[in-house]
């Protein structure tokens, strides 16, 4: 028994929790073939349980993280192109990114993988993405087209409009806006609007004495990026200024990243007519018909003070800060899928930020943005030489198991009444798991990929996903969907849904193996499935109930 737990609980430490850093979420067949080949092993499995990883000169009792982890923590180097390095994640992920490769790379040639029907954009879109010559021309092409017609904007309803445009194609101008469940009617699908607009990670990098030299930076990125796209340095330099300062008053009326987190905090539905209220020199209608979504009418605000704040940036328009700010955005927007001037200036910004030594080579890059754009047809390919049946299903017993044990320890926790002992097992019989892959595979099938343009490329697949988000507006929740792509070394719980997904990506060796030994399998795997499951019954899972709404179902006794 004391060797099994100290199996569970080494498994536990160092496949979870060891990481360094170095810085600063048409019809289709409804599942893979019923029966899946044995895996194709990409690299060398590591073992399970890696004695090589211990150091077994400290007392296990005393210093359990330095006795399970500590050979690895001293032999192990930060690779270059990574801001930090785990012991499970980082490597299982560079594991899942060989057999990608390997899969996308037999796309492009035109071995069409008979597990999926798409086969030939996956590899449409990562041979264009590779195409480096294709990203000096044809991607700055694009984007010049989309440059004029920014310069082209002299009123409000241009300016709208383009802001519609540009964030259907991935730039993050002003504001963000998409589909959202309801809080308070966990079955309906509203609009959301949210903040947004930096090129900074959050509002307190605006205002921090200790941030100043990254504004700095950011502000000299932002000049660069405008050079390089045809802006004349001095002008750009000019341009720079305004920008940093016109997403500074952003920053200003921004949430902060706390109270943004708080469920209580972000819901606020006040519908279109609320919303064109509090920024009534935004031109919503022009706004929602760029996206051909006329008729949304039901939305949530999420931060309350925003829009009013931006309103005021908008009541005196200056037309040519308006228009350098959203030509940045869209170079910002496009960066990955130009040429190298752009991505090493990108980059750049990126190790000033994270402390990242290298850039990440092209083909990881490619599988990266792949993956982003067509995840779910690349992902049929990938959980049929992964996981197969027999390890959803092994995976899905573990998941029962925990959950059974939750259950029997809920009947001991002396801290909780009855009220809301009860609630907790109404709401634990209603968790719906996701285990692998989709039980309905997404439709790619108007998605239009070429080999012409990796940036038209990235703003097809972004506009369908788009498109695609705004449709479930004032539909029924789709409780089928998956928030994650299936080789995503990730797992969530989602409150509003009551869901736990695991997808095929971290249910891989070392943190899960079909025929693996039960410690093994429970102390990594098992880790990560009780610990999303305590997520709906933590400080936020406790304001949801189990049908997903906003309803605080614990009693006031043990709140």
């Amino acid at each position: 028994m004391r060797r099994l737990l100290l199996a569970v609980l080494f498994a536990a430490a160092c496949h979870h929790a060891a990481e360094t850093k170095s810085e600063a979420p048409a019809a289709l067949p409804s599942a893979p073939p019923a029966k899946v080949e044995a895996p194709i092993p990409v690299a060398p499995e590591p073992p399970v349980i890696d004695e090589s990883a211990m150091d077994k000169s400290v007392d296990a009792c005393g210093d359990f993280y330095q006795y399970a982890c500590g050979g690895w923590l001293k032999s192990t180097p930060i690779p270059e192109d990574r801001a930090a390095w785990g012991r499970g994640g980082s490597e299982l992920r560079q594991r899942n990114e060989t057999l990608l490769h390997e899969i996308l790379e037999k796309a492009a040639k035109g071995d069409a993988d008979p597990a999926d029907p798409f086969s030939q954009k996956v590899g449409d879109y990562y041979a264009a993405c590779m195409d480096e010559s294709k990203a000096e021309t044809a991607s700055l092409e694009t984007l010049k087209a989309e440059l004029k017609r920014i310069d082209g904007i002299k009123n409000a309803k241009g300016l709208a409009t383009e802001v519609g445009l540009l964030q259907s194609m991935g730039a993050n101008a002003f504001f963000g806006f998409g589909s959202q469940q309801d809080f308070k009617d966990a079955t309906l699908v509203i609009g959301a609007a949210d903040q947004g607009g930096l090129g900074l990670p959050d509002r307190d990098y605006y205002f921090d004495a200790d941030k100043k030299e990254l504004r700095d930076t950011y502000q000299d990125h932002v000049a660069k990026m405008l050079a390089l796209a045809g802006t004349p340095a001095a002008a750009a330099k000019k341009q720079a200024a305004a920008i940093m300062k016109l997403e500074t008053a952003l920053a200003k009326v921004s949430m902060d990243k706390v109270k943004h987190r708080k469920p209580k905090e972000t819901y606020h539905r006040i519908e279109r007519a609320g919303l064109v209220k509090s920024a009534p020199h935004f031109a919503w209608k022009e706004y929602f018909a760029a996206f051909g979504r006329t008729d949304v009418e039901a939305v949530n605000v999420i931060p309350p003070d925003f829009f009013p704040g931006m309103d005021k940036l908008l009541a005196k328009p200056d037309w040519r800060t308006l228009q350098a700010y959203l030509r940045f955005r869209a170079i910002e927007g496009s960066q990955n899928q130009l040429g190298k001037a752009f991505v090493d200036e990108a980059f750049n910004m990126t190790r000033a930020l994270s402390g990242t030594k290298a850039l990440l080579p092209r083909w990881k890059r490619c599988v990266a943005q792949t993956d982003r754009a067509l995840g779910e047809a690349l992902g049929r390919s990938f959980v049929v030489t992964t996981i197969g049946d027999e390890g959803k299903a092994k995976a899905k017993e573990m998941i029962e198991g925990i959950e059974g044990a939750f259950q029997r320890n809920l009947a001991t926790v002396d801290w909780m009444d009855d009220t809301a002992r009860k609630a907790s097992l109404e709401k634990l019989r209603k968790i719906n798991n996701k285990v692998g892959y989709p039980a309905t595979w997404r439709d790619y099938t108007e998605m239009k990929i070429t080999r012409d343009s990796p940036l038209a490329n990235a703003i097809e697949a972004t506009g369908f996903e788009t498109k695609r988000d705004l449709a479930k507006i004032g539909k029924p929740v789709d409780r089928a969907e998956w928030g994650m792509t299936p080789p995503t070394v990730n797992a969530y719980y989602n409150p509003s849904l009551n869901e736990m997904v695991f997808p095929a990506g971290i249910l891989q060796v070392p943190y899960f193996k079909p025929d693996g030994a039960d410690a093994a399998n429970y102390g990594a795997a098992g880790m990560v499935m009780g610990h999303e499951l305590t997520h709906g019954f933590d400080n936020d899972g406790r304001l949801f109930d189990g049908d997903g709404n906003l309803r605080e179902w614990w009693s006031k006794e043990v709140s």
